[in-house]
């Protein structure tokens, strides 16, 4: 199953989905950049929020890394 992983750029900073912080640049293309560096792909875009004219909200995400499963597990031992 494939599990993914959700965020979204507002001017410079980086937000989960629940509206916790990730990480804040100086600027918003250094956003974009790390973004894409680790693998985030745009998927979609918000326009302006009347309240905050101007900023438009990024949506991104990534598949979350597959976890390796243990030897134990594939034979349902726990």
């Amino acid at each position: 199953m494939v599990h993914w992983e959700h965020r979204y750029l507002l001017g410079t900073m980086v937000f989960t989905i629940t509206g916790d912080v990730v990480r804040d640049f100086d600027e918003e293309y250094e956003a974009w950049s790390w973004l894409e560096q680790n693998g985030w792909g745009l998927v979609a875009i918000e326009p302006p929020d009347p309240v905050r004219p101007g900023a438009c909200k990024y949506y991104f995400k990534r598949q979350r890394p597959v976890q390796p499963i243990a030897d134990h597990e594939r034979r349902g031992k726990h």
